[in-house]
Order: structure tokens, then C-alpha cells, then sequence
């Protein structure tokens, strides 16, 4: 079965997501996922600009966690586009490489709530998961 991240099945279909994965990194997705499920949150993955603008519209998500290392799936205009699509509510959080300031700084003018280096956001994944779907995303 050799599927990108975007076409990885969701765990609960019936559903409609509660979180959003913008990522094409197989392996970082699987410990996103992993993470969630352990926590009882359901995170679908897109690794597609139309799929990602479609979710966005349609099943309206909580949280929409952004890998910046996606290309154009994350490319600063498709950003803002999600950013306008979510509205105020959805909670946008990116993380990338340390070493790439100028990309963070862009996903903050894009409208990203949270930015975090790829480590950081990795190792505080399971508060930060805790923080969107149990407290909301301005609490703490």
C-alpha cells in the first residue's frame, strides 16, 4: 500500500475532522496522528491544496497544524487563502526549521496564531493538542 500522507485514510471517517495535518512528511504525520489518537482527538491529514481548501470549507476544523516544510501546499498565498476560508475561530499553528526564520516570520503575517520551530512543536505536541481541544485555543 504506498499512499502519500494525503490519501492516508481517516481513522473515523462518520466523522468530520477535528483537527487538520497539512504535511507531506509520512513519518511526521504518523506521529501527529499517533499523538492525537492517544489523546482522543481525530486529525485527518492533507497533503493537497484543493483538499485542504475543501476540509477547511466544508467540516470547518478546530485547529489546522501547519508543516512548513509542505511547499506549496503551505505556500504563503495558499496560507492566507485557509486563513480567510477558516475565519477567526480556526486556530492556525505552524512549525518549521529552526534555521528558517524568514518562512516562521511569513507564517506569522499569513495569519498563523502559533509558529514553533519543527522540535518545539514536536515535543509539546501533546499540550498543544490538549490546549486546542479541551481548553481552546486561547487558553494558557
Amino acid at each position: 500500500m504506498n499512499q502519500a500522507p494525503s490519501e492516508i485514510p481517516s481513522s473515523d471517517q462518520a466523522r468530520p475532522p477535528l483537527g487538520l495535518l497539512l504535511c507531506r512528511d509520512l513519518i511526521f504525520t504518523t506521529k501527529v496522528r499517533d499523538t492525537a489518537a492517544a489523546l482522543g482527538v481525530a486529525i485527518e491529514v492533507v497533503g493537497r491544496v484543493d483538499r485542504a481548501r475543501g476540509l477547511i470549507q466544508d467540516r470547518h476544523p478546530r485547529v489546522v497544524f501547519v508543516d512548513l516544510t509542505a511547499g506549496d501546499l503551505v505556500s504563503l498565498e495558499a496560507l492566507r487563502e485557509f486563513r480567510a476560508l477558516a475565519g477567526e475561530e480556526v486556530w492556525f499553528v505552524a512549525f518549521g526549521p529552526h534555521v528558517d526564520g524568514d518562512r516562521l516570520e511569513e507564517a506569522r503575517a499569513a495569519g498563523c496564531q502559533l509558529v514553533l520551530p519543527r522540535s518545539r512543536f514536536a515535543s509539546q505536541l501533546p499540550d498543544l493538542i490538549g490546549r486546542v481541544f479541551r481548553d481552546g485555543p486561547g487558553a494558557g
